[in-house]
């Protein structure tokens, strides 16, 4: 095993028993709600639950502003002045303008055939919420969490590269990639432990996690093409 994979293996087990447990940034590690667990639920979870009820949420946003504070601390994220109330409702916009129209095909956009997807949806999410041309890393971070089988990286710290040139980056180092292993504890009920089961065992999802935290380490030495 190279230097590489060592780090990327403990890098895993560290997410992984940080998966279920409350985020130290966020109400002093004590709720619940900000474990990675939690927060992949809450966002993909409720697009999920909202695509089989028609879109309809009671008039409320279908992501709750307190999760987007969650994410903001948890991951911190910068969201150029706006409240919580004024991204939630631009978000519910975006997710009913440009996500649930094509929520059956965000499904199945994985790997690279779902590139185009992923930069026609990252673009439109920044000029949505931030009235910007230039891809955010918030913009990126929360569809990793909305929308978990698009191809892209959340890449904190990195606002220049595009969804091509992540993929490039990843697939260059999936012959390197070690096993890596995934959660086995899920939150929620029934329905919502299969369903981020589902996504964890069935996608690259986590491996695409850990690898955003090596790159975040190691930047800006990794580069396509080199080791």
């Amino acid at each position: 095993m190279n230097l590489h994979s060592q780090r990327l293996v403990q890098l895993g087990d560290r997410l992984r028993r940080a998966w279920s447990q409350p985020h130290p940034a966020f109400a002093s590690g004590m709720d619940a709600r900000s474990s990675e667990n939690a927060l992949l639920l809450q966002f993909y979870g409720s697009l999920a639950k909202a695509a089989g009820f028609g879109w309809q949420n009671a008039g409320r946003t279908l992501v709750d502003k307190t999760y987007l504070r969650i994410m903001k601390d948890c991951f911190g994220l910068d969201f150029q002045g706006l409240s919580e109330d004024e991204l939630a409702a631009r978000l519910d916009g975006f997710i009913r303008q440009e996500l649930a129209p094509r929520w059956e095909e965000i499904l199945e956009s994985c790997r690279t055939e779902g590139l185009p997807l992923a930069a026609k949806l990252l673009k439109a999410c920044s000029l949505t919420l931030f009235a910007s041309d230039r891809v955010q890393t918030a913009t990126r971070q929360l569809l990793f969490f909305l929308c978990p089988q698009l191809p892209q990286m959340p890449c904190p710290g990195e606002t220049d590269r595009g969804a091509e040139e992540d993929w490039q980056i990843y697939q260059a180092l999936l012959s390197q990639l070690p096993v890596l292993t995934r959660p086995q504890q899920f939150a929620g009920d029934a329905h919502q432990q299969a369903l981020v089961r589902q996504l964890i065992e069935g996608s690259d999802w986590w491996c695409r996690r850990v690898l955003a935290a090596w790159q975040d380490e190691t930047a800006p030495a990794l580069k396509p093409g080199r080791n």
